[in-house]
This record gives structure tokens, sequence and C-alpha cells, in this order.
């Protein structure tokens, strides 16, 4: 077998591949001799017709498939005869079978970068001293409250803290920019409800609608509205009144905890603990952010192009859940598409550095931590392990489970060896 490499633009390799007229004879051969195992053929019992009828009958047949098979096997050998790595799946073009019996071909695809790995230890990160302040402890404690909320209805006007269940529709002009919201809560409060409209729903009864001007916010969804001047109109269909229970030892057994003081503890831990998680997310970015600075490589285009379309189509679900028509967001795609590449480039830069650290360090991920890792969604979610075991198995989740671990470990470990100071 004869191949060659040729180095492309970025990342990218073709490779020219030409196996020998032995080469295929043998193959078809082999193939020809699989088939005659299990041929039908008139006169005669599986297995036994003659190797010469088999050939007549199949010949074609068993080319394409030795063309297949001798494609992979070329391709795979002329990536270790080369020693390249690739990351993306090879494109195959120009495949042609020579009158001389040789059969040729050429693979397009991305390599691996190369990476000149940086200095990692000792990363400079500050990190916030972490407290929970009583007052934390006490709006959180209003949280719960209100997760044990009575609503009932009222008879009357809307007053501060009732709550408006309404249909809305916002207009620029006679434009509706956004779907028409049915059954909407409302909270009349300025500062808890949708870009404070409810508070000026104060004194609406049921059946009564009202007009409220609302200048648009600078990062509203749809760039084309964002800062403009909009008339939401506002349907009232129902008042609530929320009825908040006290906190006493009552409401923490609700959530499993037997007194007051019992209850404000657990509160304080999770606080704490959401702070220190919030710290160390924030201490990693500036991690990554390092490794990205220190690192410029050519990356492989088509991941590039891979990471941004998983993007774009996560962008497009939640400005449709926030009620952007489907034409709207067509509309916001081009500068979507701009302003997530960036993101998307960084993202496979990061993937390709923690590989290589991962790798320099020897970070693996275990069969246990894979499976610790699924029971834990499991219980969030209420569902058995096997259960979530198989779906992650079934739809070949488990590989990218694995390297989502190990790359939080290998994130784990450098900000272990970070130089952190304290602010």
């Amino acid at each position: 077998m004869k191949s060659k490499v040729k180095k492309l633009p970025g990342t990218a390799r073709e490779l020219n591949i030409e196996m020998p007229k032995e080469t295929v004879d043998k193959t078809v051969e082999e193939i020809l001799s699989e088939f005659k195992k299990t041929a039908k053929i008139p006169g005669f019992r599986p297995g036994n017709a003659p190797i010469d009828i088999i050939r007549k009958k199949h010949q074609a047949e068993a080319l394409e498939e030795a063309k297949s098979r001798l494609v992979a096997r070329a391709y795979q050998a002329a990536l270790e005869k080369h020693e390249v790595l690739p990351a993306s799946y090879p494109e195959i073009f120009d495949l042609e079978l020579k009158l001389s019996g040789e059969l040729s071909f050429k693979a397009r695809f991305d390599a691996q970068p190369e990476i000149d790995l940086k200095k990692y230890i000792g990363i400079p990160v500050t990190g916030k001293k972490v407290v929970v302040k009583e007052e934390e402890i006490d709006e959180a404690l209003e949280k719960i409250r209100g997760m044990f909320a009575e609503f009932k209805d009222k008879e009357g006007a809307l007053s501060g803290g009732d709550f408006a269940v309404a249909d809305v529709e916002s207009f620029i002009g006679d434009e509706p920019i956004s779907k028409k919201r049915q059954n909407m809560w409302i909270e009349v409060s300025e500062k808890d409800s949708l870009l404070g409209i409810g508070k000026e729903l104060e004194g609406l009864k049921k059946g009564e609608t009202k007009n409220v001007e609302v200048t648009l916010p600078v990062n509203y969804p749809d760039v084309k509205y964002a800062g403009k001047r909009s008339v939401f109109k506002v349907e009232i269909k129902e008042v609530k009144q929320r009825s908040l229970p006290e906190v006493n030892d009552e409401l923490a057994g609700k959530i499993g905890k037997t007194t007051v003081p019992e209850l404000r503890e657990e509160v304080k831990e999770q606080i704490l603990s959401k702070k220190q998680e919030n710290e160390s997310i924030s201490m990693k970015n500036q991690i990554l952010e390092d490794l990205i600075k220190k690192h410029r490589f050519d990356l492989p285009g088509t991941m590039v192009e891979r990471q941004l379309k998983v993007l774009m189509e996560r962008a497009e679900q939640e400005l449709a859940s926030k009620g952007m028509d489907a034409k709207a967001i067509e509309e916001h795609k081009e500068k979507l598409h701009l302003s997530l590449r960036k993101e998307a480039e960084n993202k496979v830069r990061v993937y390709f550095i923690l590989e290589m650290i991962a790798e320099k360090e020897e970070i693996t991920v275990s069969d246990r931590e894979i499976d610790g890792w699924i029971e834990a969604l499991a219980r969030s979610y209420n569902k058995p392990f096997e259960e979530v075991k198989k779906y992650y198995t079934e739809n070949d989740l488990i590989g990218g489970l694995y390297e989502q671990l190990k790359e939080e470990k290998t994130l784990d470990i450098l900000l272990e060896k970070a130089d952190i100071s304290s602010v």
C-alpha cells in the first residue's frame, strides 16, 4: 500500500492512498468464499456451489464490499504510518478502481492540533471568602414560605402582594412582538414581576384590561426591539390573594426538620454550599481564561462547527421559551451565529488543553465514578438507577459522560494546585 499525507490550512489533512491489485484480488476472493457458504444456487446445496459460479453471480457485489473493507483498513493503516490522530470522521472521495486493478482514494479530515503545553501548575486566581449573613437566611426562609403559600380567589381590586392571572400581549405600535401569553401569573410588585409591570396592575379588578407602557431592556432577546418603548396589554382573568405560613416548627417539619433553629441551620448550610460552589466555578473560569490566553493553536474546523451548532440550537430554544416567534428567531440567527462562534472556539480549545493535561497527569474516570454520577442523577429525577443507566448506554452517552467527568476532575486538580489569593 502506498500513502501520502498532505497538510491543508489549519488542522485539515488529506491522505492519498493506493492499494495494489494483489490486495484487491485477495480481498475479493475472501468475500466470494464467504458468499459461497450461504449462497443459494439452484442444483447445489448451500456451501457446495463451485466458486466460479459464485464469482459469476456475485463478482460485482463482492467488489463493492471489498472497496468498503479496504478503504476502512487502508485509512486506519495510513493514519498509523504517518502518526496522525484524527479529530473528525474522514470525507472519502475520488474512490477509483483502475484498469490495472489498483484501488485508489483520498480521505480528507481534521487532525488533532499540535499543542505546546504551557505551565498549568500554580495558575494565579482570586477567590472571595465565603460567609452567610443572617439576612440571607431570612430571605431564603421567605422563599420557603412562598413554596407552601396558599392562593385564594379575591373579590375586589389587586393590591400589593396579590397575584393577577392574566392574558398578556406586547406591541410596538400595531406590531405584536411576542406570542400572546395566556393565564400568566403576575405579582403586584415592581421587582418581582415581568419588566416591573406588576406594580401597574394595582387597583385593577377581574375582567378589566390595562395597557402598560414599558421600555424594553437593552438585553431583550430580540435585538431589533431592545431599548424601545412597548405596550403590554394585560387582561385580568382572576385575582388571587396569597397567604404565607408562619416560620414555625410546623413549617420546619414540612421540609424534614424538627425546629426552627434546625431549619435555619439547614438553610445556612445550603446557602454556604451554593456560594462555595459558585466561588469554585469562578476560580475555575479564571484558570480556563489563563489557559486560553497562553495556548494559541489551530482548531479543527469540523469540531468548532459541531460545537457551534449545539450552542445555536440551545440559544434558539431559549429564545423560543421566552416567547420569540420563529420568524424573529430566524432574523436573529446571523448575529447569534457570530456572537456564539468565539464561545464555540474557546470550548474546543479548552477541550484539547484539558485533554493534554489529563493525559500528562494520568487522570482517568472509573466505572464506579460514572455509576455514582448516574445514581445521583437518578435520585434527582426520582428514577431507578437501572433505568437511567440503560438510557445512557442505549443512547451512546457513556463516552460523553466519561469525557465530562474527566474534564471536571482535571479542573479540580488545577484548582487544588492553583496559586489562590483571597479577598
